[in-house]
């Protein structure tokens, strides 16, 4: 199912790394004893943090948006990274 998702983020261009984390985690079937998808919850909230550090607020104290940024493969200032979020959101619910 989600690697179908990964033919779709490809036709529509977001710059990211296409061997990072994330792929990984959306496509790995081995989810242990959870009832979600790792890279559905790190996107998640992922965003929740990201949209708070926009305004201005740290989601917690020892947080950084370097790791954000290795996780999904991409780059740019806190602005941007929030749109691509939110366009890569709107993309895999799409496909759902």
């Amino acid at each position: 199912m989600y690697r179908d998702l990964i033919m779709v983020i490809n036709k529509r261009p977001i710059e990211m790394d296409e061997n990072c984390q994330f792929y990984k985690d959306l496509t790995s079937m081995d989810n242990g004893n959870r009832n979600y998808n790792l890279g559905m919850w790190n996107l998640a909230l992922s965003l929740r943090d990201l949209k708070l550090y926009t305004k201005g607020i740290m989601p917690h104290r020892r947080w950084k948006i370097t790791p954000v940024k290795k996780y999904f493969g991409m780059t740019g200032h806190k602005e941007v990274l929030l749109e691509k979020l939110h366009r890569l959101n709107e993309i895999i619910n799409e496909g759902e």
